[in-house]
């Protein structure tokens, strides 16, 4: 009886947290140049993100063929809820088009953004540790003719093992990359002056 309870005071009390990330847009985001608005409306069709990555658990690739979960590290959104949010407040904040709406209800919107979410995890290579965001944007017209397609593979190290390091990055990379998507399509779709 003695050693059960010296062996359960060894024991730590201390319960095991969960902690979550937000995938979100920066609360101080880098200024993007200017644009003329665009005299078009457009509508952000649902995020599809990757089965392997639409859950709460953050992925971390092992290997070539390998995807392990964080046990007690999550989402506090679903990636395809965060990424979605992230791309209406963009487009709110940078008026790129006369209109930007998930859903129109009254009014035919002239082009959709698709964005596809193909690899959002942790890379362990070796001692080294990346953010890896896989994606692509779609704008296409209303009826479903194809604008212009945008597919990126980016990956960055983090210092340290640390996911809080690692959702600054993802969250970095995803500005970067519809900031710069943004800029070609309406470079692409501005009128003749």
């Amino acid at each position: 009886m003695v050693s059960t309870l010296l062996l359960t005071g060894c024991r730590s009390n201390k319960p095991v947290t969960t902690s979550f990330f937000l995938v979100e847009y920066p609360s101080d985001p880098p200024t993007p140049d200017t644009m003329k608005v665009l005299p078009y409306v457009l509508e952000l069709a649902e995020v599809i993100v990757n089965p392997a990555y639409a859950s709460p658990q953050i992925a971390i690739r092992e290997g070539e063929q390998e995807l392990q979960y964080f046990a007690n590290n999550q989402w506090a959104v679903r990636p395809a809820q965060g990424f979605a949010g992230f791309i209406e407040q963009y487009f709110a904040d940078n008026r790129v088009f006369t209109q930007t709406q998930t859903r129109f209800w009254n009014l035919q919107p002239d082009y959709r953004l698709q964005t596809t979410v193909r690899n959002l995890e942790v890379v362990r290579e070796r001692r080294d540790f990346y953010a890896r965001l896989h994606l692509e944007f779609r704008l296409e017209t209303a009826d479903g003719e194809l604008i212009e397609r945008y597919v990126t593979d980016n990956r960055r190290l983090l210092e340290s093992r640390n996911l809080n390091l690692f959702t600054v990055a993802v969250n970095n990379i995803f500005f970067e990359e519809l900031n710069y998507f943004a800029r070609k399509i309406h470079f692409g779709l501005s009128p003749a002056e």
